[in-house]
């Protein structure tokens, strides 16, 4: 029986190991994705984490002198030389982040409260599958992934979220936003998905304020469905637009230009005034770190409401420094993939999991985290594409409510 417990043991010590090793090449390669890095080193580094993730088995078995598997010659030195003693340095650090750092980081977060900030929040879901079948697959690269079991690509979510915000003008009580981002468009899903989308969402109340969050086309030839996808939406005070990495690589000019034709303010990577229900406001476009350079608001007028549309979430703690009110985000897709109990695995962030979905709060400022309504590759488990309206209150109003 103690024979079998410290095979159990051993099994388990290095199950530990393996899943600590994939933490550290996940988490490097979530930080690089989180970079302003080209595509084909990105690419380049994806499969390289997926080699050195599948190949921890042979890195141990590398450390090992390979002369003490000749029992004639009865080696009793184990490590092979240094290399062997850096090796097992690497394996015990792996084997902290597999059995503490990871569980203690997964207890924390299933923890953590919603900020105080938010009211109420409800989902409703579309699953559009029974209703289109394969009509929503298209012919986009990757199509193949769309069939794969547990795929919840074509069920969307459309979150009711009510915010509580301590500088909101008193005239923006009820103030409502609809937020998009990551369309993704290049051939799948369908036309049709994206067309049964924002018809849903027009035929709901008309928003305050559209805003879309980047990430519009994943090719140079779909720039032509921006106008008559887009231009179903429609707005009471504004529409607003920014763009995001993947819009870089495919004539983000003609992106703008097409957003701009279809009546939405592209904001692009500065600031400008504008009026809402008769109040100024600060709107500002955050299209870092892919386009140049960051917001430059040294000139922009203080003491109004702050409202940025960031594509990614890692800059949440630049609009705490400059005193942005609401942030407005897309990007990180909730992880695309997100298993039982551990959640999201690969998130493009320089922060890793830390701002994969959902709504956060620091000194004033409230950030919202969309996942997408869809995206380059057409694969979600655990995790439906996404659309968020938002429902702004005053903080005075939520307590009188309580």
């Amino acid at each position: 029986m103690s024979g079998m417990l410290i095979e159990f043991a051993v099994v388990v010590v290095f199950a530990l190991g393996w899943i600590g090793h994939a933490c550290i090449w996940t988490a490097t390669l979530n930080h690089l994705y989180g970079r302003p890095l080209s595509k084909g080193l990105l690419k380049l580094w994806r499969f390289l984490t997926g080699v050195a993730i599948l190949a921890f088995p042979l890195l141990l078995l590398s450390a090992v002198n390979p002369a003490w598997f000749d029992f004639v010659n009865g080696s009793s030195i184990f490590l092979n030389g240094v290399w062997g003693y850096c090796v097992l340095g690497y394996a015990l650090a792996c084997l902290a982040f597999g059995a503490i750092v990871l569980p203690t980081i997964t207890v924390i977060r299933a923890l953590r409260k919603l900020p105080a900030c938010v009211v109420s929040e409800q989902t409703r879901t579309l699953d559009l599958w029974p209703e289109f079948g394969a009509r929503l697959i298209g012919d986009g690269k990757g199509r193949a992934a769309t069939r794969l079991p547990g795929n919840c690509a074509f069920k969307f979510d459309i979150t009711d979220l009510t915010l509580a915000l301590p500088n909101l003008p008193p005239a923006w009580d009820g103030l409502t936003i609809l937020l998009l981002s990551d369309l993704h468009f290049h051939g799948t899903p369908s036309r049709a998905y994206f067309e049964r989308i924002l018809d849903e969402l027009a035929a709901g109340p008309v928003p305050d304020l559209v805003c879309l969050a980047g990430d519009f086309v994943d090719t140079d030839t779909h720039h032509e469905w921006i106008q008559p996808l887009l231009g179903r939406l429609n707005a009471n005070e504004a529409k607003l637009a920014i763009l995001g990495n993947h819009d870089k690589y495919h004539e983000p000019q003609r992106v703008r230009e097409e957003l701009a034709a279809t009546g939405y303010t592209v904001l692009g990577n500065c600031w400008r005034e504008i009026t809402i229900r008769g109040v100024k406001c600060v709107a500002i476009g955050h299209e870092g770190p892919w386009f140049a350079g960051a917001p430059d608001l040294n000139a922009a007028p203080t003491g109004t409401f702050r409202l940025c549309l960031s594509h990614t979430p890692d800059n949440f703690y630049w609009g705490v420094t400059h005193n942005v009110h609401l942030m407005l985000c897309g990007h990180v897709h909730g992880g695309g993939i997100r298993v039982p109990m551990i959640e999201s695995i690969f998130v493009p962030s320089i922060y890793g999991r830390r701002f994969d979905h959902g709504v956060f709060e620091k000194d004033g400022t409230a950030m919202v985290v969309n996942r997408g309504v869809s995206g380059r590759e057409p694969l979600r488990i655990r995790c439906n594409p996404q659309a968020v309206r938002v429902k702004l209150i005053s903080a005075s109003a939520a307590n009188a409510a309580q």
